[in-house]
């Protein structure tokens, strides 16, 4: 049946949404590993895809919809990898265990490195990933970073991590744009030091 709502291809209406959005997202992120964000178009997606631009219109309202939908898969699978760590891991190893797992993810997978590298650049994606730094930085501070001394009332704890997190973000961005000479042992070993010397002082 082709009815909305009724199964048609032996698949229900919910299940065939589920599949073009898949399709979708999955050509964006090959696209974004191909040429990066700037070129992608609904209508080289739905081209990549095998869909009409009706169906794309079915799942995203925007461009920029799907373009945060790839950002909020990518993030929230970081999210996942820093959890793993954090679960798994004694707390001196958690700073330098979810280092080594996010650097893992994003220089194995283009699309993700893509993606990571060029969401400053654009207003909607450069929010999601402050966020994500914002909510990263809170977990951090509260489940890896192995602090040695009591708290002191004039230091935030919390922000002083953001700040750690976002130079850390930084240099990841610049290692996988090529701007950083160095291996990526040698990246992380040197980003986890410098967090343990600031945990040793806040």
């Amino acid at each position: 049946m082709t009815v909305e709502g009724r199964i048609y291809g032996g698949l229900s209406a919910e299940q065939r949404s589920q599949d073009r959005r898949a399709r979708l997202l999955e050509a964006a992120r090959g696209l974004i590993a191909d040429g990066g964000v700037a070129p992608l178009t609904v209508d080289v997606v739905c081209q990549r895809a095998g869909l009409s631009k009706r169906y794309f219109y079915h799942e995203f309202a925007t461009k920029e919809d799907l373009l945060d939908a790839c950002a909020e898969d990518l993030f929230s699978r970081l999210w996942a990898t820093m959890e793993e760590v954090l679960t798994t891991m004694p707390r001196a190893d958690r700073v330098e265990g979810t280092l080594r797992a996010v650097m893992h993810t994003l220089a194995c997978d283009p699309a993700d490195a893509r993606l990571y590298m060029e969401c400053p650049g654009f207003p909607r994606l450069r929010e999601r990933q402050q966020r994500a730094v914002r909510e990263f930085s809170e977990h951090m501070a509260a489940h890896a970073i192995a602090f040695t001394r009591r708290p002191r009332r004039s230091v935030d704890r919390v922000l002083a991590v953001r700040a750690l997190v976002a130079g850390t973000t930084d240099l990841i961005i610049g290692w996988l744009h090529g701007d950083i000479d160095t291996d990526e042992n040698r990246l992380i070993a040197t980003m986890a030091a410098t967090a343990r010397g600031a945990a040793a002082t806040l």
